[in-house]
């Protein structure tokens, strides 16, 4: 009776095993999200949903997060933007803009109160 138990109890872990060990989402580390050419981040995308899980974004000082995520590519008053995916600089182009990026928002005392990661498309266009 307990062979009968052993293979499929071995079968179950090793399937257990291969979906856990296969996930698509990636430690996120400075030099990772830092790499690109200034106009594209090709590792940001696989990388923000572990930065924002693993590291406590929300109660850091502007200079913090300057040291954790090095400089946005977009500086408001109260928010830093980063540019995760933006490939409406590709001319050549044949799916409709797509747009994300990870925006950080602060309070007057330099302090991030709330992040949030902003995803845009546009529609295509209809040929008439």
């Amino acid at each position: 009776m307990l062979k009968n138990l052993f293979i499929p109890a071995v079968f179950y872990a090793i399937m257990l095993f291969a979906v856990t060990g296969c996930s698509n989402a990636k430690k996120f580390d400075r030099e990772k999200w830092n790499y690109g050419d200034g106009l594209n981040f090709p590792l940001r995308d696989e990388i923000v949903d572990n930065l924002l899980t693993t590291h406590q974004l929300k109660g850091m000082t502007y200079r913090q997060v300057i040291d954790t995520l090095g400089r946005p590519q977009r500086r408001d008053t109260l928010q830093l933007s980063y540019q995760i995916i933006d490939n409406s600089f590709e001319y050549s182009r044949k799916k409709p803009i797509h747009k994300k990026s990870l925006i950080l928002y602060f309070s007057r005392d330099s302090v991030v109160v709330k992040t949030e990661v902003y995803e845009h498309t546009d529609k295509e266009k209809k040929k008439k």
